[in-house]
């Protein structure tokens, strides 16, 4: 072998050294943002005063907030509620999607299952899913709906227009 052989060997195994090390460097810091990212969301959801507070409602309170004044109120709450469902959407569409894991999304579990178990969630979600249905559009909180549903959170004739378990609260 000649010096010019040996340097080319040489700087095939610097230059495959190098792309191994900056594989590995990418895969830390890719987990390091994903963590950010989680937490993030967790802040969002746990931590800020509005959320907290429309969490702690459907899930400590005893009152129903889902009645006949909901829609026609000029209160905050169906902003509030919305706001979170939103959100609630917004962390099953990114399971859905896998932009996050099943071990990163049980950070998150607990909020879902709550609010999807709430009698009021559930009517408001009825409600809203077939009054979309009805429009020819997506309900605003489909992957909220889909999570539900899916894991049997819902009374079994959700999908069913003329429940007889839910009150009909929109023109449909």
């Amino acid at each position: 072998m000649t010096i010019d052989n040996w340097l080319t060997m040489i700087s095939l195994i610097l230059v495959v050294g190098g792309g191994i090390f900056a594989g590995f460097q990418w895969h830390i810091t890719n987990r390091i943002k994903r963590a950010e990212f989680i937490n993030a969301i967790i802040i969002e959801l746990r931590f800020n005063k509005e959320m907290a507070k429309t969490m702690y409602r459907i899930d400590y309170l005893e009152d129903s907030w889902y009645d006949e004044d909901f829609h026609n109120s000029h209160s905050d709450l169906e902003f509030e509620i919305d706001k979170l469902l939103s959100y609630l959407s917004y962390i099953c569409y990114l399971k859905y999607t896998r932009n996050i894991s099943n071990k990163e999304f049980k950070f998150l579990q607990y909020e879902i299952v709550r609010a999807c178990s709430s009698p009021d969630v559930q009517s408001y979600l009825w409600n809203l899913f077939h009054f979309s249905k009805a429009c020819s559009s997506k309900c605003s909180f489909e992957y909220l709906v889909l999570f539900g549903i899916n894991n049997k959170l819902f009374h079994r004739s959700f999908s069913s227009k003329e429940s007889g378990f839910y009150d009909k609260r929109l023109n449909f």
